[in-house]
């Protein structure tokens, strides 16, 4: 349990996905934000509501000809200096006073600390309402802003950091993957969770009533949440259960039908259909997703043979009568190839079977205009 719990939180800090921690005090849950810190070489700055004042979330007033700026704290001009390798944490969250919460959800909302944007990555700690000091449910409008992860630390875990070192009770975690690794992973999440609401509309908002309401629950911005945890937990090489975990942590039990869904589809590797376009499933909803993850494939190893062979199970699909459902996979792979030229990275000519996509994908692109 706790290592799917540090490879859920890992994943979000790599994602970029906004994370609250669930536990009551004194399991970890700063002690594992340090040490994850400290494996990825980033900066960690604490800020503890409960002992703030909602003008700490903003600046010193300066003049300066006739004109009013807020200067940045200390807190965030040390982020600032750290950039995109730092985290931002927010400690005893449900403890924030009344008066402050207001500044911290523009904080948490839109990254924004007076008139300086924030560069770093966010999570949050907070003991539950009945337990915490002065403790409160979270409002809707922070907790649909935040990826919740149930935090819990067993006897025998802590016995094990206590007799042979903290360190020996975390997992090994693999490296942040390369940015076109990462982007393809996190675009075929996109593609698997509009697939899926698409089907289930119902599934894509709904605002608790009553208790529930500040914890995770379904609406388009959390969906998008899930999606990014789902393809960097993909990227990073972390299995179902974190996914499960991370996709629930965002859209609430929503998220376990949808992984329910993604289960049923049963695809192949994509790497063996790559060389076997056969394995191509017969089924439309299952040959578009398998589609979609052979585009990202090839766009996040992208070389001439995997290029080539993309294409020949494109072609393979136009052969059988379902060109339509291989149409977004084409417009991916013509989006890469244009990025790379841009980009000027090695690129490749369309093979025959990509001549009869280009018509469709450019039709496709004038729909949506």
């Amino acid at each position: 349990m706790f290592r799917e719990q540090v490879e859920a939180l890992y994943t979000a800090l790599v994602g970029d996905v906004p994370i609250i921690l669930w536990g009551p005090p004194g399991t970890g849950k700063t002690a594992t934000l340090t040490h994850l810190a400290r494996r990825l070489g980033w900066h960690l700055e604490v800020l503890i509501g409960a002992t703030r004042d909602r003008t700490d979330f903003g600046g010193f007033p300066v003049a300066h000809e006739g004109r009013v700026s807020l200067v940045p704290l200390p807190w965030l001009t040390r982020l600032l200096e750290k950039g995109r390798e730092s985290i931002l944490f927010l400690d005893e969250l449900s403890s924030t006073p009344e008066d402050v919460r207001p500044a911290l959800l523009r904080v948490i909302n839109e990254r924004v600390a007076g008139d300086t944007p924030i560069p770093s990555r966010i999570a949050a700690a907070a003991n539950p309402a009945e337990i915490a000091v002065g403790g409160f449910d979270l409002e809707p409008p922070i907790a649909n802003r935040l990826l919740h992860l149930e935090w819990n630390l067993t006897p025998q875990e802590w016995a094990q950091g206590l007799r042979e070192g903290w360190d020996t009770i975390y997992p090994k975690l693999p490296p942040p993957p390369p940015p076109e690794t990462l982007a393809a992973h996190q675009e075929w999440a996109r593609d698997m969770v509009a697939l899926y609401l698409e089907r289930n509309p119902t599934h894509a908002y709904h605002l608790p009533q009553g208790e529930g309401r500040g914890r995770a629950w379904p609406s388009y911005r959390t969906w998008t949440m899930a999606a990014q945890a789902l393809g960097t937990a993909r990227a990073l090489g972390f299995g179902e259960s974190v996914q499960s975990t991370l996709v629930a942590g965002a859209v609430g039990k929503a998220g376990y039908a949808f992984m329910t869904f993604l289960l049923d589809l049963d695809l192949p590797d994509p790497k063996e259909v790559l060389h076997n376009p056969s394995l191509l499933p017969s089924r439309d909803d299952r040959a578009y997703a398998t589609l979609m993850s052979v585009a990202s494939l090839v766009v996040s190893e992208w070389s001439e043979e995997r290029w080539k062979q993309a294409w020949r199970v494109l072609g393979h699909a136009a052969q059988e009568g379902r060109a339509d459902i291989a149409v977004p996979a084409a417009g991916r792979l013509i989006r890469a190839h244009q990025r790379a030229r841009e980009e000027r990275k090695p690129t490749w000519t369309f093979p025959e079977a990509a001549q009869r996509f280009l018509p469709l994908v450019q039709k496709v692109a004038e729909m949506r205009r």
